[in-house]
């Protein structure tokens, strides 16, 4: 292929895609469903993948089953008229062992390129039956090999959509590097650009869409990788730093009176990761800026014992704090089990809920309107403008991953700049933690308290579903309670997935489980009817609740001692894990057993027997991240921080430290990125992400 040498007038990596040669107007709308609107952008559009077809071999030496390439020249090509109306293109290409023919299904204009006497390349499996390739790589041979693009090389794979062609994408990519390629700025600055082997940014680029070998392709995409780990680095950093210039003017912390009542209470001791991660919490609340700390504890292990303390010392000092839950069951459960551990030290607990009556809630907006000094738990009805917090000093915010960066802020506005306590019950694995809650500081919780009963983990295929329903009743009879937990809420679920509805209609008719009074329990249900079904769980009425996810955090039922989890191969791991911390909470031996679904891969029941190995969470997590990837560890995609499109969290924590240690080093050199050196870098910031970086960056 020819390629372009002089750039078009005026053509700048900011030009429209419809500029590009090739592309125009009506191509570009297909671009544009890919979000691709500049060449630049087409130029981060980096391939899923590569097709290995540099094993070059003649007609004779072909085998079936592997990606093979042939050089030749189109002895015979035709059209083909199929008996369904179809018009498809056959060609065969000769060498001097032999001829290979190739078949391309519904392409007739293939003719006008592959023509009699064109030399050709020809990558593909030769079809062990018919001995043909279908469909295969092809390029006409122009010049020299080594400017192929389609066949007999690394062939980039990039993502396509309706209308476009993976070779015209790879066609409009190669004139876009050729024509703008080397005028594209990089947003890092020379001095933070770590050695990963790729002398700038354009050889980066030209490097992971059209590599030589697979080393020249590791070393652009971790020079690409480490540009979105610096960015995102970068911008927490910054958050960071504005926080820490923020002065807070009020104290939030008393002297500890009415947190040792309250420990002094409890029928257990803390364990030392509860005590260090409060010693951690106080200091911060005594610190001359607001406190944002995130607290991750693995599933029992005390989590809410120690936002709690921390709420007292707050309460102690004439402020009031405010406990945010994700839902209307868990904010009501929080309210409870706060206002049992805090009745010790005199503390009042308020709930405020979507649910709350309309007088209480004019009662308890009256009492935070005069600065009461308290402790109130609710869900987003926290955040509603009219329930005025004036005397804030401490917002905790229970399962983070379920509100998004503008919630969190919602919530703090409501005090003069409160202490920020997140708490998520999800055991991140270090470099999740660096890469998106690096503007929080982190306490962790490992250790369970003392005084729990054992745990176990039994992975059982679905034919033993009779012997588990025979222990359950067992369980049950004995006065224990038990979670039957399935992954859809109706019929016609994701392959046929168990439904909640179906299998509580079944499970209540159970000879077994007829003895028994059984629950419902799913996100769809009316808030009164989830009251309802919990409480009733709570106090030992119900017996067993069939339910979804919805009590994969907070549900907190001593008794329960049995955690069934049917289709377990549609959940990861660390979701399961904390699907299991729901029992085991009480002095009684406890079991979860996994159940995977009648088409649970091999893959899928390696990583549930993984599950029954292990109760640690955190090392559960590592390995979901390297079988599964990082997904979303923040859930509902928060503000501002974008998707990882080559770094690699999993492998590449070398490369997250190096740019964060960039990134700090910059950012302390030049919190305002006002350096001429770094106006690239401030552009790409306030282009790319919608966190509100102006404050930070103003000056």
């Amino acid at each position: 292929m020819t390629r372009a040498t002089a750039s078009p007038p005026g053509l700048r990596p900011d030009s429209r895609l419809q500029f590009l040669p090739g592309v125009g107007p009506a191509r570009a709308v297909h671009f544009e469903r890919l979000g691709l609107l500049t060449v630049e952008q087409l130029l981060r559009h980096y391939p899923r993948t590569w097709l290995d077809a540099r094993r070059f071999v003649s007609v004779r030496e072909l085998t079936p089953g592997t990606l093979l390439t042939v050089v030749g020249a189109v002895r015979h090509a035709a059209a083909l008229r199929t008996r369904g109306g179809r018009t498809d293109f056959t060609a065969s290409v000769a060498d001097a062992t032999g001829t290979l023919a190739c078949y391309f299904y519904g392409q007739p204009f293939l003719a006008r390129t592959l023509k009699p006497g064109t030399r050709v390349v020809v990558s593909g499996e030769v079809d062990p039956l018919e001995r043909r390739m279908v469909n295969p790589l092809f390029e006409v041979v122009e010049g020299d090999l080594e400017s192929l693009l389609h066949a007999g090389r690394l062939v980039p794979v990039h993502a396509l959509t309706r209308g476009l062609t993976a070779r015209g994408m790879r066609a409009a990519v190669r004139r876009a590097l050729d024509l703008v390629g080397p005028r594209v700025a990089d947003p890092v600055p020379a001095a933070a650009r770590g050695g990963t082997g790729m002398a700038s940014l354009a050889e980066a680029l030209e490097a992971i869409h059209f590599p030589a070998d697979e080393a020249t392709r590791e070393r652009a995409r971790a020079h690409l990788a480490f540009e979105e780990l610096f960015l995102l680095q970068t911008v927490l950093e910054l958050r960071r730093r504005v926080l820490a210039e923020q002065g807070r003017g009020l104290s939030t912390a008393g002297p500890g009176r009415l947190a040792q009542q309250a420990i002094a209470a409890l029928p257990w001791s803390l364990t030392d990761d509860q005590r260090q991660a409060l010693d951690e919490i106080v200091a911060d609340l005594k610190a001359p800026r607001p406190m944002h700390r995130l607290l991750i504890g693995d599933v029992g292990s005390g989590k809410t014992v120690v936002a709690l303390l921390a709420a007292l010392h707050v309460v102690e000092a004439g402020h009031q704090a405010a406990f945010m839950a994700p839902t209307e069951i868990l904010a009501r459960q929080h309210a409870a089990t706060l206002t049992r551990l805090a009745a010790p030290a005199g503390v009042a607990v308020a709930a405020l809920t979507g649910a709350t009556p309309a007088a209480e809630r004019r009662t308890l907006a009256a009492r935070l309107l005069a600065r009461e000094p308290m402790l109130v738990v609710g869900t987003h009805a926290l955040l509603e403008e009219k329930v005025a917090l004036p005397a804030l000093g401490l917002a905790v915010v229970d399962e983070q991953h379920r509100f998004g960066v503008g919630q969190r802020a919602a919530l703090a506005q409501k005090g003069a700049l409160p202490d920020v306590l997140v708490l998520t019950a999800t055991p991140i694995p270090r470099t999740l933690a660096l890469a998106h809650f690096g503007d929080l500081e982190v306490s962790t919780l490992r250790a369970r308290p003392a005084g729990r009963g054992r745990l176990v983990t039994r992975l059982a295929p679905e034919e033993k579903f009779p012997q588990v329903l025979e222990f359950m009743a067992r369980e049950l009879a004995a006065g224990r309670q038990a979670f039957i937990v399935v992954p859809a809420i109706e019929e016609g679920g994701r392959d046929g997935a168990k439904a909640a509805e179906a299998e509580y209609r079944r499970l209540a008719q159970h000879p077994l489980l007829a003895p028994f009074r059984l629950g419902l329990l799913h996100g769809r249900l009316k808030a009164e009817a989830k009251q309802a079904v919990m409480e009733g769980f709570a106090a030992g009425e119900v017996r067993a609740v069939v339910t979804t996810t919805v009590i994969e955090v907070g549900v907190d039922v001593p008794n329960a001692t049995l955690m069934v989890i049917e289709n377990a191969d549609r959940f990861g791991l660390s979701q399961l894990h904390q699907l299991r911390g729901r029992v085991g909470r009480g002095p009684h031996r406890s079991v979860c057993v996994v159940i995977p679904g009648p088409g649970a891969t091999a893959p899928a029941r390696a990583r549930l027997t993984e599950l029954t190995r292990t109760d640690d969470g955190f090392a559960l997590a590592e390995t979901d991240l390297r079988t599964r990837g990082p997904g979303e560890p923040w859930g509902t995609r928060q503000s501002g921080v974008p998707r990882m499109r080559l770094a690699d969290l999993a492998r590449d924590e070398d490369l997250l430290l190096a740019a964060r240690a960039a990134a700090r080093a910059l950012v302390a050199a030049d919190p305002r990125l006002a350096d001429p050196a770094h106006a690239r870098l401030k552009e790409v910031l306030l282009s790319d992400y919608r966190e509100p970086l102006v404050l930070a960056l103003a000056g």
